[in-house]
């Protein structure tokens, strides 16, 4: 079995940072492709998520989505996933990063999607209620 990524709640995972790979765009971030299989709902290639370092106070919906990609076998940055690390391109990879651990939140994609308009028209209609 595999250590990370570990399900804390519902579509949202605990894992470390293994390093970077020339192999990542800025946007994606890697983990062993076995991993996220036998570990997560997430799905390679598709499913996105929003990251958090424990130390941060950044909210989750102001940080970047990253394009969650199965590491293989042949690809480079599978030994740095070996148990189910968290792999950065190396365009965004910050030697801090290394070995800490990360929150991998992907809720907002699992339940929203792309379309955040109706996130927007219920915030506004809390607020007006709010205010009456």
């Amino acid at each position: 079995m595999y250590l990370y990524p570990v399900e804390v709640i519902a579509d949202t995972y605990v894992s470390r940072v293994g390093g970077c790979s020339a192999e990542l765009g800025k946007g994606e971030i890697g983990i062993n492709i076995n991993a996220l299989t036998a570990n997560t709902s997430l799905i390679a290639g598709e499913s996105k998520a929003r990251l958090k370092f424990f130390d941060s106070n950044y909210p989750f919906f102001l940080r970047r989505k990253y394009r969650i990609v199965g590491l293989e076998e042949h690809m480079d940055g599978y030994e740095l996933s070996e148990n189910g690390e968290v792999v950065f391109s190396e365009e965004e990879f910050q030697s801090e990063f290394e070995g800490r651990e990360v929150i991998i939140n992907a809720v907002e994609d699992f339940r929203i999607g792309d379309d955040m308009s109706k996130v927007i028209k219920a915030m506004r209609e809390r607020i007006r209620n709010m205010e009456l």
